[in-house]
């Protein structure tokens, strides 16, 4: 894809409004949003984006672009695996 058609795309996207959906989350879930919450001051509808988001990005570079996904720390490095 060109970057004009990155552009472009990329404000449909933003144009686009938003959808309300109702869903029933684990507690695993909950305490997930509860953490970004209280970790970025953040309200429950971004909490939810942010991980949509961050887990959109780690799916689609490991299971649509076969990448692979190393998180670095103090500690030394892992892959993401998805199974």
């Amino acid at each position: 894809m060109s970057a004009k058609g990155a552009r472009t795309e990329a404000a449909e996207t933003q144009r686009a409004e938003p959808k309300r959906i109702n869903v029933a989350v684990s507690p695993d879930t909950v305490r997930a949003l509860e953490h970004v919450i209280e970790r970025e001051g953040v309200t429950l509808t971004e909490a939810l984006r942010r991980l949509v988001g961050y887990g959109d990005f780690v799916y689609r570079a490991v299971r649509e672009n076969s990448e692979q996904l190393i998180v670095k720390g103090p500690d030394g490095s892992r892959e993401v695996v998805l199974l």
